[in-house]
């Protein structure tokens, strides 16, 4: 695994923002980037973001991964995985025992990709992609509309 660093809300998350846009449309992300803890790995020689975590205290022992991002060049080599489970333990660690995340129905990918590291569907949120949250709206993903969250948990 790569070096996990946290990288301070401020200017300092701006690095990530390009990267974190994999993971959320352009608005929504300007208005939680500043929020919570940026867990990131960069290139150890260009500092260039390849993978990154921003989690969500929700108060209660649990937290959310509210933008979970890798680089499109390092996707289905690990890193992804190995970063989840990373802050998964930090999280352990700090205390919090339940992690949510929410990701579109229509992102088969990423909805795979969470049940392989132990998430499993809570609820679905209908209309969540919508222009009032900063969603375009002819926004789609392996040719099916996004208007459907998917939440997902895993015990820690």
């Amino acid at each position: 695994m790569s070096v996990v660093v946290i990288v301070e809300p401020g200017s300092a998350r701006d690095h990530w923002r390009e990267l974190l846009e994999l993971a959320d449309e352009p608005e929504p992300l300007r208005a939680y980037l500043h929020d919570g803890v940026l867990y990131g790995v960069a290139d150890a020689e260009t500092q260039r973001p390849r993978a990154a975590i921003l989690v969500i205290d929700l108060g209660d022992g649990s937290a959310e991964l509210r933008a979970v991002a890798v680089a499109e060049a390092e996707q289905g080599c690990g890193l992804g995985s190995s970063l989840v489970e990373e802050a998964c333990a930090r999280l352990r660690a700090s205390g919090v025992r339940r992690v949510v995340v929410g990701t579109a129905s229509s992102g088969t990918r990423q909805l795979a990709f969470y049940q392989r590291l132990g998430f499993r569907l809570t609820s679905v949120e209908r209309d969540f992609f919508t222009a009032a949250r900063g969603y375009p709206a002819d926004l789609s993903e392996n040719g099916i509309a996004t208007r459907d969250m998917v939440w997902m948990d895993r015990d820690l």
